[in-house]
């Protein structure tokens, strides 16, 4: 356990010791740490509205199903590993290092999973199974989320895992749900016909 501790440590170290070093990747990353994901959410509407209009209400509706598990899955956590250890922020257990922001990163929660990359992993993973062309993109931006957390001084490497393995969980019960209900839709259909 120590050796992972250490491991996650230091990456964080290695990843936060590029703040300061160019002022453009700094602002590139502050954006992409606190802005980019509402970015993603309204580009995403704004493209099924305008291409896929009739796959707007389905994907969406699995998009907050998505969200919400994201969610009740942090809280437990967060409850759960509350009672065992509590995992400061970055720049709160190590106040000398550089953090760029503290936007939407709270000082009263923990810092396992990172939400920011939970949600915009889950929403870009059921976009992609719908829309391969546009989820890509949105992968990639859900990557670039969790490196800038990193980045800025608000997650370590590790939580940065964690948000990614709550977006698989999440999008796992996504799809199990509404195959599920697929599923009996095309058993109740097959019953209309007989």
């Amino acid at each position: 356990m120590d050796f992972i501790k250490f491991l996650d440590h230091s990456l964080f170290f290695w990843v936060n010791d590029w703040v300061g070093q160019f002022m453009l990747l700094d602002f590139f990353a502050i954006f992409c740490a606190d802005f980019l994901i509402f970015f993603v959410i309204l580009l995403s509407i704004l493209f099924y509205f305008l291409k896929r209009r009739d796959r707007l209400v389905s994907v969406f509706l699995k998009i907050i199903i998505g969200v919400l598990f994201v969610y009740l899955v942090s809280i437990f956590l967060g409850y759960i590993l509350g009672f065992f250890y509590l995992r400061q922020r970055p720049f709160l257990a190590y106040p000398s290092i550089i953090h760029l922001t503290d936007f939407l990163a709270s000082a009263h929660k923990f810092s396992f999973p990172s939400d920011h990359t939970a949600v915009s992993l889950v929403i870009a993973l059921l976009i992609f199974k719908d829309w391969p062309q546009w989820g890509r993109v949105l992968i990639g931006s859900a990557i670039l989320i969790g490196l800038s957390r990193v980045f800025v001084g608000v997650h370590y490497p590790l939580d940065i895992l964690g948000g990614v393995l709550n977006a698989f969980l999440a999008f796992t019960m996504v799809r199990l749900i509404f195959k599920k209900k697929r599923s009996s839709e095309n058993k109740q259909n097959f019953l209309d016909k007989v």
